[in-house]
């Protein structure tokens, strides 16, 4: 309640005293009332006011660090999430294969020799992006003129390498957008009163979904298999909550099947989430020829970060034979790292999966020391062109690259800050201008180009991980479940998002 002849109650006079209320402050010459002396004095007492050490995303008195620390909400939250048997510190991290040369990141200043070595080296790895994407995605130069008579392209000169396009890189993964075969889901999403993100968010969830059910992973009426379905990195659960809805619709008017079973797997809480919406939903008559049916899913959140979430603890029924039951994981903007945290959670549940259908974005983010591609990597750069190794300094300067496929090649003349700004999420190195670059080697393709291409050998090592590592391909006919085929396509055009990568992986 406001004092005497004050406009705010006790906690808010400060803001009088700071002028932060701009007109609402009394003049200069005004004498401030006891109740401004004495809340000045108090805050004066208390000291600064710094973030929480614990969630920095709250303010705390310093004076008050000693006591905060063991009342935060924060920390109360963390302590619970601790606690749950499936927590393993760190569980996930570590990525998968050998480190090689990490080499020696710092963020010193460096001589003009030092700098000009640098140069070199990013050309070096530049030149070697492009030879590596180009022998893994042939069709990047199979409209050059110049390799019309070599499909194979058994000649990857420099000359050849420098005049391939932008254009030319994005084409060489096919655009598959499924998006129209699922147009009767945001019927459905109006009707349920969804929050599905905007129509751009919408399409590439039909798109993702049409995907999924292209590759088999939606059931046949006919199927009483026990389907689940996890989403890492969940969020809301708009994903899962549109695929586990789409696989209840379709096995809706089979009185033997159960209920879809959906697992949304998130660090964080949120608002407008999933399960609100199939908690309340009711299943009634006039659903029946509906493409989602959200009363045929139950959903469970597990509240864990996906470095320490232990997959088989967390949902032990894919750490035993799959028998009825089928199960897929999907993903979509899983960033940076999460994609390959989430890939080596399933390491000792893989044998339980049927498929994984997964979105990629924030390349940026990635580390070395957490990617799953690492032996892919190794062996893919190794004594390409001038580079003699591949190091973990190399990944961190190809990482940053990627930023440029989201930026206007216009965007460059603000300088090296438009694409190699410090995050927090990144190991600090010395990394080389990607436009600077560039511009020195006379590539054809700019920095859009040359940054998508890096966006894509880091995914192709992702589906070489799952391939040789997470499903072990070990059979020799489809008839073996062990058979796993994985791919790499673009689910919608550029225009939608930039970050349009979908890894797809199956069992035959």
């Amino acid at each position: 309640m406001p004092a005497p002849n004050q406009i705010y109650c006790g906690n808010h006079l400060h803001l009088i005293e700071e002028g932060v209320c701009g007109s609402k402050r009394p003049s200069d010459d005004a004498e401030p009332s006891d109740d401004v002396k004495r809340n000045s004095k108090k805050r004066k007492d208390r000291g600064a006011r710094i973030p929480c050490p614990i969630d920095p995303s709250h303010m705390i008195f310093e004076s008050a660090l000693a006591r905060h620390v063991l009342v935060c909400p924060a920390a109360k939250e963390r302590e619970e999430t601790c606690s749950r048997e499936y927590y393993q510190e760190g569980t996930n991290t570590g990525g998968f294969g050998d480190l090689g040369d990490e080499g020696n990141d710092t963020n010193d200043a460096v001589s003009g020799d030092e700098a000009t070595t640098d140069l070199d080296r990013a050309q070096q790895l530049a030149m070697a992006v492009l030879r590596v994407f180009c022998s893994l995605f042939p069709s990047a130069v199979a409209r050059s003129s110049n390799q019309k008579d070599n499909p194979n392209n058994d000649d990857l000169s420099d000359g050849v390498l420098v005049n391939v396009t932008e254009e030319d890189i994005y084409n060489a993964l096919p655009e598959i957008d499924l998006s129209s075969a699922e147009e009767g889901i945001a019927k459905d999403i109006a009707k349920h009163r969804v929050k599905a993100g905007g129509s751009r968010h919408l399409h590439q969830l039909q798109s993702i979904l049409g995907h999924v059910r292209k590759n088999g992973l939606i059931p046949a009426a006919d199927d009483d298999s026990d389907y689940s379905v996890v989403e890492m990195g969940a969020g809301r659960g708009m994903l899962g909550l549109v695929t586990a809805s789409a696989m209840g619709a379709a096995q809706a008017q089979n009185a033997a099947s159960s209920k879809v079973k959906l697992y949304l797997v998130e660090r964080s809480g949120t608002r407008g989430k999933a399960e609100t919406k199939i908690r309340t939903a009711s299943g009634d008559a006039s659903q029946g020829n509906d493409s989602l049916r959200l009363d045929r899913v139950e959903v469970s959140r597990i509240k864990c970060d996906l470095a320490h979430v232990h997959m088989s603890t967390a949902l032990p029924f894919l750490a035993k034979e799959a028998g009825k039951r089928r199960s897929i994981v999907v993903a979509k903007h899983l960033c940076g790292s999460g994609t390959d945290l989430a890939l080596k959670s399933l390491r000792d549940v893989a044998r339980s999966v049927d498929g994984c259908v997964m979105a990629t974005c924030c390349h940026g983010l990635c580390t070395w020391k957490d990617y799953v591609g690492r032996d892919c990597f190794l062996g893919l750069f190794r004594g390409i062109g001038d580079l003699s190794a591949f190091t973990g300094s190399d990944f961190d300067q190809l990482k940053r690259w990627t930023s440029a496929s989201v930026l206007e090649d216009s965007d460059h003349k603000r300088g090296s800050a438009a694409v190699d700004d410090e995050d927090e999420h990144n190991v600090v190195v010395k990394s080389q201008n990607i436009y600077l670059v560039v511009n020195d080697l006379g590539l054809a393709c700019g920095g859009r180009g040359l940054g998508r291409a890096c966006q894509r050998l880091i995914d192709y090592g992702r589906t070489e991980y799952i391939r040789k590592h997470l499903f072990r391909t070990k059979a020799t006919s489809c008839a073996e479940k062990d058979f796993i085929t994985s791919s790499l396509c673009h689910y919608c055009s550029s225009d939608i998002t930039p970050q349009n990568a979908l890894i797809i992986a199956k069992r035959c």
